[in-house]
């Protein structure tokens, strides 16, 4: 593990945002009290009460809202690689369906003995050759590849498959924007 490392400890979905908020951290098996942020991926046309999202799921911590839940992934990422969060949470609310991320640092995994799905290798604003640089892999590596509107449902989808599979790269594009994750 290095400091450049964000891992992927939960991901699961569900209808109810909340319930979605408080089965991710009880399948990363980690205290509430450590998730120090909620980020909130959901288009503008949809209204979120975040307060009530965060008191139904039992938590104190500050909140934030972007326009789609792969932005908010990448928010995520920059909050623990710049030391400013160690365990954090994105929701997307995509298509009538909520999907629950948790995230940790390095510190926070052996800190509290979490056991990662996956990490993020790779993000980019500018499309898939940039993120393949940063992860200095070639596409040929990469296993599978999602591309559509949704990025939280699509990480659940592109995670499950790759565990599915035994398959170590996967990619997310929506748009111009790109995100490589690799399996552990």
């Amino acid at each position: 593990m290095s400091d450049t490392d964000v891992f992927i400890i939960s991901i699961v979905q569900h209808a109810n945002p909340s319930e979605a908020i408080k089965e991710a951290i009880a399948d990363a098996g980690i205290n509430s009290a450590r998730v120090q942020d909620v980020i909130f991926g959901a288009d503008e046309s949809l209204a979120i009460n975040a307060d009530k999202i965060l008191s139904s799921s039992n938590l104190t911590c500050s909140a934030a809202t972007v326009s789609s839940s792969l932005r908010a992934t990448f928010f995520a990422a920059q909050s623990i690689l710049s030391f400013d969060a160690d365990v954090l949470i994105v929701l997307g609310i995509e298509d009538n369906i909520s999907t629950a991320m948790l995230f940790a640092s390095p510190d926070a995994v052996g800190r509290w003995n979490l056991l990662p799905r996956a990490r993020l290798a790779a993000r980019s604003l500018n499309g898939i050759e940039s993120a393949l640089r940063a992860a200095e892999i070639e596409l040929k590596d990469v296993t599978i590849v999602k591309d559509g509107k949704y990025g939280a449902l699509l990480i659940k989808e592109l995670l499950d498959e790759l565990e599915q599979k035994s398959a170590r790269w996967g990619m997310i594009t929506v748009n111009e924007l790109a995100l490589l994750i690799e399996r552990l």
